[in-house]
């Protein structure tokens, strides 16, 4: 989302995403119903596709309190910047987002990704070129994704997820697509003003902090998650 969106809608900007973080990250400021959901799961997995090439994912990433190291290498491969094929690690809230509205849309076949990490100059050439890319994009650090569900008209996938309340959700129509973020909580629909939302009270909780690089070994080097193709070894490696 652009400027002009942000001040549509009352969005805060990058020092404020920073400050208040994403309060409802891991259930910290959901409602009671999305707490008690996420203290009810095991483990956590979501079946995810990448629009353009075809990959899936469909991994247990969380079981019992932790996070698998090679599964959000995995991810993070799948949600690479598709232009470039540059890697990044995903901030594994934002795996949990996802997994917590594939569940409370009643769990169907994938999800579909339309957009994740993005490179500093992806994301430039699209802010020249396109409406609605933020100059300082949270998908430029792996704490975005835009996504369509099959099946179910994105304004549904939308509802269900500002309900949830687990960071920001925004509509684009024209585009067909749901934008989700580990930002503060808010939602908004691309091109059109949002009503006033009240202030909340009391303390924000701060999110996790974002993980160093997933799977960074002793020697400084990376392990490449599965089906890496030896010839995009160069990229964010």
């Amino acid at each position: 989302m652009d400027e002009r969106g942000a001040a549509r809608c009352g969005c805060p900007d990058r020092r404020a995403f920073c400050a208040a973080g994403a309060a409802a990250l891991l259930g910290l400021a959901a409602g009671p119903a999305a707490a008690a959901t996420y203290r009810e799961d095991k483990s956590r997995r979501v079946p995810i596709r990448d629009l353009w090439s075809g990959e899936s994912r469909d991994l247990v990433y969380w079981r019992d309190g932790d996070y698998d190291r090679h599964a959000l290498e995995a991810y993070s491969y799948l949600l690479r910047d598709r232009r470039n094929g540059e890697v990044a690690p995903v901030f594994y809230g934002l795996l949990d987002q996802l997994f917590f509205l594939w569940k409370a849309l009643e769990r169907p076949g994938r999800i579909d990704l339309v957009s994740g990490y993005r490179s500093s100059r992806t994301n430039a050439y699209l802010r020249a070129t396109t409406e609605g890319v933020a100059r300082n994009s949270l998908h430029t650090i792996g704490m975005a994704a835009d996504i369509r569900v099959p099946g179910i008209a994105s304004e549904a996938v939308w509802r269900r997820a500002v309900a949830l309340r687990m960071g920001g959700a925004g509509l684009y129509r024209s585009s067909d697509f749901v934008h989700l973020d580990v930002g503060p909580v808010r939602s908004w629909v691309f091109g059109e003003r949002a009503p006033p939302r009240p202030q909340a009270s009391g303390d924000v909780a701060l999110p996790p902090r974002r993980p160093d690089r997933p799977g960074a070994a002793a020697s400084g080097e990376v392990l490449l998650p599965p089906e890496r193709p030896d010839h995009l070894r160069r990229h964010g490696g």
